[in-house]
């Protein structure tokens, strides 16, 4: 899901700070090396210990994917307990990695999927709470956290959530998607003028979408 160009999460930008704060002291060193007893010897620790800990970050995100893999498998397979097992395994001994990421936003899906509102919530609001933003993770976790409110009752809170969604993606057709699901919402609430104002919103803003049509029919409805 992630693409080349994605923020990187806290952890990984630790990492790389990290590695360049090594790799400045191994300069420093060989600068110096006449006013260090551990002269070469300890730009070989060094070195050494900035190999290792690259090569223990790709091993990590390396078994994290698996992992994400044999979650996905199992999801695929119908294995839905299966795949939250694994799932939760993965978020707690790989988190941080990408893979962690994705796996907290399906193991909201799955949740929702179950029935599950609560812990599905939980899921989303992680997502969103300790992982650097990937559009598409992101847009999936704002939409599964307001489906979650509206499937508890909080339609209001739902309403204003698919909304906050609409404004923050502008332009693009999950922005008419919201701003339908907002509609229905306050059509729950009886608020007629508020469903009209959006149902209107989509037709004049997305047009070139297909979801200006059905947003067009259910207006005629009204």
């Amino acid at each position: 899901m992630a693409n080349e160009t994605q923020k990187l999460s806290k952890e990984e930008l630790q990492e790389d700070e990290f590695v360049e704060g090594a790799v400045r002291l191994v300069e420093y060193v060989q600068e110096n090396a006449q006013n260090f007893i551990v002269g070469l010897v300890g730009i070989v620790f060094i070195i050494m210990g900035i190999n290792y800990f690259i090569q223990t970050q790709e091993q990590s995100q390396t078994e994290a994917a698996a992992l994400l893999g044999d979650m996905l498998i199992a999801e695929q397979a119908g294995q839905k307990e299966e795949a939250i097992r694994t799932g939760e395994q993965l978020q707690t001994s790989y988190a941080g990695t990408i893979a962690s990421a994705q796996a907290t936003v399906l193991l909201g899906n799955l949740q929702f999927n179950n029935g599950k509102y609560v812990e599905a919530e939980r899921h989303f609001e992680n997502y969103l709470a300790n992982y650097e933003p990937v559009d598409v993770l992101t847009l999936a976790a704002s939409n599964g956290l307001a489906a979650c409110l509206e499937a508890q009752g909080q339609v209001e809170q739902a309403a204003q959530r698919y909304e906050e969604i609409a404004a923050r993606h502008k332009g693009l057709a999950a922005a008419g998607q919201a701003m339908m699901r907002a509609a229905w919402c306050y059509a729950q609430l009886g608020d007629r003028n508020k469903q009209r104002a959006l149902l209107q919103s989509v037709i004049d803003e997305y047009a070139r979408f297909p979801i200006a049509v059905r947003a067009r029919a259910e207006i005629e409805m009204l």
